[in-house]
């Protein structure tokens, strides 16, 4: 056997024993690799597996306020008791964490959202009128549901912004109008341009049980949902809306002439109306925008900024809210805001707002008028991280013939925070 044969015969046995090597390992599986879902906007991502797409967002927000009040009205007392002399020493925590699952499907999209939050148990100025549930849960650092939806093409229902609301103005503390997450059902419709919508909302988280007015009696209110109604239009650098709601949530109290506990709460019916508008102005600055909006209601005070998330019963204090929304009367809201694009990292606003409430038959003849002027500039260092100052001063005038409540309060307030979106 010479050289050649031999190394010819050694290579084949190698290669057999490799053979029989390789026969002996197992197969990988295959691996469902995370795919971009395109078909939602960005962020989305399949769900291995599925063919739903999945979006995850969130914020962790850091910050500090402080603020000062004067005159005579001790309802808000609160900010001052809280923050005596203007110390800068209230500092506080939210997070927020978001889902979004969304599907084709023959009817339509398929689309389910939470958004839950927590704080720490400071809480921020309270004109910026946090409501009685962040409150309760700031003291207990648990989570709360923000707001959570499901929707199939034109249907949608869950705790989301009512129907009725227009925002607050380009900045973090909102001018006084409605301004409410409520549990609701809505139906809308779209085309060319036009929206048609119609909801059935729970008139509880607008507070028309009213379980905060501190009376004796009996209290006799029907429990019916708010119907809310709007038209909404946008084209070009236009868009606006319209709304009009049905409210069973003002309470009138008949007096008996004997003791309080005789005394009869009855529930009252209302309506309200509004529109608000957006002009998009790129053609004075990129990104410039001007809004405007105004509402009026009879018996329906959460609707027009006297009572609800933004408002001035929040400015005075969350647990009023529920006593100022169920009380009877007329009121109306407006407010203007402009935002202005400095540069693409830097942009401010200027916001100004009045509500008014007419309660002169009910209540001791009360009425009262407030308004509010604010600034707010954010700068955003680099994408997802924003450092935001809001300034605001507001001030309440109350008319009372009986002197219940006093008569002129103001207050002003700073917040500053550092914000880190995804």
């Amino acid at each position: 056997m010479n050289f050649k044969t031999l190394l010819l015969g050694s290579a084949a046995a190698m290669l057999m024993a490799g053979g029989a090597q390789a026969a002996d390992l197992t197969v990988a599986e295959p691996v469902d690799y995370v795919k971009v879902c395109d078909a939602f906007g960005a962020g989305f991502f399949y769900s291995p597996g599925t063919d739903t797409c999945i979006k995850i967002g969130g914020y962790v927000k850091f910050g500090t306020s402080f603020g000062d009040r004067s005159g005579d009205l001790n309802l808000v007392g609160n900010f001052n008791g809280a923050y005596p002399d203007s110390n800068w020493g209230n500092f506080f925590t939210e997070v927020s964490m978001q889902a979004t699952a969304s599907s084709v499907t023959e009817y339509g999209n398929l689309t389910g959202f939470i958004d839950l939050r927590a704080a720490t148990s400071n809480s921020p100025g309270n004109s910026q009128g946090a409501t009685l549930d962040q409150y309760i849960n700031n003291t207990t650092k648990s989570a709360y549901v923000d707001s959570a939806y499901l929707e199939l093409g034109p249907l949608k229902a869950g705790y989301f912004t009512s129907l009725f609301d227009f925002g607050r103005g380009y900045n973090d503390t909102g001018m006084f109008g409605s301004d409410s997450t409520v549990d609701h059902i809505q139906l809308t419709y779209a085309v060319n341009g036009f929206g048609l919508a119609i909801s059935v909302e729970d008139q509880r988280d607008r507070g028309q049980l009213a379980p905060g007015l501190g009376f004796e009696g009996t209290v006799e209110t029907q429990n019916t949902p708010d119907v809310v109604g709007a038209v909404t239009y946008a084209s070009g650098i236009f868009s606006a809306k319209v709304a009009a709601a049905y409210t069973n949530q003002a309470v009138e109290r008949s007096f008996t002439g004997v003791v309080p506990a005789d005394d009869i709460y009855d529930g009252q019916s209302g309506w309200a109306v509004g529109g608000g508008l957006e002009l998009a102005l790129d053609n004075v600055s990129a990104g410039d925008r001007f809004f405007v909006s105004a509402a009026y209601g009879d018996n329906a005070n959460s609707f027009t900024g006297i009572a609800g998330g933004t408002s001035v019963a929040g400015f005075i204090g969350p647990v009023l809210n529920d006593t100022v929304a169920a009380a009877p009367g007329t009121s109306w809201s407006a407010l203007a805001s402009y935002k202005h694009v400095w540069t693409p990292a830097v942009w401010s606003s200027l916001s100004g707002g009045y509500a008014s409430y007419d309660g002169s038959d009910y209540l001791d003849n009360i009425s009262f008028d407030a308004w509010r002027v604010g600034f707010t500039t954010v700068y955003t260092p680099v994408k997802g991280l924003d450092l935001v100052g809001d300034v605001f001063y507001t001030d309440v005038n109350v008319d009372d013939d009986l002197n219940v409540a006093n008569t002129d309060g103001s207050g002003w307030n700073f917040n500053l925070f550092l914000k880190r979106s995804w």
